[in-house]
């Protein structure tokens, strides 16, 4: 018989409390969150696309010895979290991309709406002026991970019953594994 199956009320706790850390990740991605800049400050989701948010999820993997549950996502979600130092900038396509799934519309330097014909060297524009700025100052952190453990944190005192269960099911074996031997109530070390 497996780890799994013997530790069966863990692994079930352990699989609804990584979906619940996959939700609440979700959930924090589309929190309106105060930032500030050197503009002042300014609120907003840091789900832009949904992208990063979509591609939550939690992995289990079996081992020889156990068990365990990762939540995965795409990589740049560590620097949305984290941020980022200055230096190195995302490119300009990338910034391009994400400057084209925000709601906004460009004006000119006089401050009209920029016209089709101009609108990609204007995303253009932007995008060089984010990337400079991104070189220069890097990206504040969202914390978004952290908020999200937190909330999840609260509910993890409730572990300790499905492995009192578990435990209590499977304390033969578990002395066994440890080098004791049963004689009789009572387990003696060799």
């Amino acid at each position: 018989m497996s780890i799994v199956t013997k530790f069966k009320n863990t692994d079930a706790y352990m699989k609804s409390f990584s979906n619940r850390l996959v939700e609440l990740l979700r959930i924090e991605l589309e929190r309106n969150r105060t930032r500030s800049s050197s503009r002042g400050n300014y609120s907003g989701k840091i789900n832009d696309t949904g992208e990063l948010a979509r591609s939550l999820k939690s992995i289990y993997k079996k081992t020889d010895s156990g068990f365990s549950y990762n939540i995965q996502g795409l990589e740049y979600g560590k620097a949305v979290d984290g941020g980022r130092k200055g230096g190195r900038p995302p490119s300009t396509t990338a910034l391009m991309l994400w400057i084209k799934g925000k709601p906004i519309r460009l004006k000119d330097v006089s401050g009209k709406f920029a016209k089709t014909k101009d609108k990609q060297y204007r995303i253009k524009q932007l995008a060089f002026a984010i990337q400079k700025k991104i070189r220069r100052e890097g990206i504040r952190p969202t914390n978004f991970i952290d908020d999200a453990i937190e909330i999840a944190m609260q509910k993890i005192s409730a572990i300790a019953d499905p492995i009192v269960k578990d435990v209590n099911l499977n304390l033969d074996e578990i002395f066994k594994m440890a080098g004791y031997t049963k004689k009789g109530d009572d387990y003696i070390i060799e």
